[in-house]
């Protein structure tokens, strides 16, 4: 006799279920606290998938008693009380609005988890340091600002922008930008030994590249215009020129921003705290770009764009631009708000737009781990 002749099927379903919800306890637990890598995750995700697929037999075998737990009864002489699924649904629906909006006590769990992780991070001796810097205005009358930023294993020299716009996307103010972009200041070019190598992988990073070969040695641009660096941050210096009168994205002489807003590239975590100069103002977005040169990836080649100018030249733009943004809300009882990714830049900073595809990022997405946003 075939052996699948002697398995029970409901007892198959039965200890499958079992065993599924035990594995993704085990696996929630160690996703939730320590920083996890892609083995946890994907059998996290199988026996979430194969539990999802398994519990629709389970149902079907057992219908006759979740049909009667499922009925509502009001005690009298013959039936018990039993409002068990008015509750459950009320109780579900609870969870679920207090997690999708990210609200108290939620809120506190995922960063409690955030808080594990970090422990975990130190624990195997990898330290978590953090730049802190105050850029409070004294003539400011607004809120003060927190952004808490947690760095990924890809954030190295970054350019980057945060800034608030008001709810209908008009630019308010700066609140922080990386001074190389700031006073429009990329003073080293470097270029190509051989105009035929190309890249596919981060050059820094990836170690497969001699830079001492590969690359000749910087030129100075002599004026600002040709330092110019368009496809850093082109999100950010769109809504920037929406400010000013003036036609050019980066003026040739001028600093795109003042130098209170200006400041040198951390390259680690860190906690940057401003004020903003409208005391009333809410809700708000807050907003986030970042960019960095010469990670390269299978799509964005340096050959991918070979009639742009801008791509293809001496920027090494690479993956472009990529978006972040909380929209801080009229609760005032709600302090933290954690950003989103809502896309990215153009790849040559053609425009100011916001492109949501990103099957084509890569490294890039790893720049940042986290980051949070605290408005007092």
């Amino acid at each position: 006799m075939r052996i699948y002749k002697k398995i029970n099927s409901r007892s198959f379903i039965t200890l499958f279920v079992l065993f599924a919800f035990m594995t993704i306890m085990v696996t929630s637990v160690l996703m939730f606290s320590n920083k996890y890598d892609s083995s946890i995750a994907l059998t996290h995700t199988v026996f979430g998938f194969g539990l999802v697929l398994v519990v629709f037999f389970h149902i079907k075998n057992n219908f006759s008693a979740l049909k009667n737990h499922s009925k509502v009864n009001i005690s009298n002489n013959k039936r018990k009380t039993n409002i068990a699924l008015p509750v459950v649904t009320v109780f579900s629906l609870v969870l679920i609005i207090l997690s999708f909006n990210k609200m108290p006590p939620m809120l506190f769990i995922y960063e409690w988890g955030n808080a594990l992780r970090a422990d975990d991070q130190k624990l195997v001796g990898e330290e978590l340091t953090y730049s802190v810097v105050n850029r409070k205005e004294t003539n400011n009358q607004g809120p003060t600002i927190t952004v808490d930023l947690r760095e990924g294993p890809y954030f190295a020299w970054p350019q980057y922008a945060i800034w608030i716009e008001d709810m209908k996307g008009n630019f308010i103010q700066p609140i922080f930008v990386t001074s190389k972009l700031a006073k429009n200041n990329f003073v080293n070019q470097v270029t190509k030994v051989n105009d035929d190598i190309v890249f596919t992988s981060h050059v820094f990073l990836s170690g497969d590249v001699d830079l001492r070969t590969t690359f000749s040695s910087g030129v100075f641009p002599e004026t600002k215009n040709d330092r110019a660096r368009p496809e850093s941050l082109p999100v950010f210096l769109h809504k920037n020129r929406s400010l000013s009168e003036s036609k050019s994205l980066i003026p040739d002489g001028e600093d795109v921003i003042v130098d209170s807003f200006s400041g040198a590239t951390m390259t680690q975590s860190f906690l940057l705290t401003s004020t903003l100069k409208d005391e009333t103002m809410r809700p708000f977005k807050v907003r986030l770009e970042i960019n960095n040169s010469f990670d390269f990836n299978d799509y964005y080649s340096s050959d991918r764009f070979p009639d742009d100018p801008v791509y293809s030249g001496n920027g090494y733009s690479a993956q472009p631009s990529l978006v972040y943004e909380a929209i801080v809300e009229n609760d005032e009882n709600t302090t933290v708000f954690p950003m989103k990714l809502i896309g990215r830049g153009h790849h040559s900073g053609q425009d100011g737009e916001i492109y949501t595809d990103l099957e084509n990022m890569t490294t890039a997405l790893e720049l940042i781990d986290r980051i949070l946003i605290e408005v007092n």
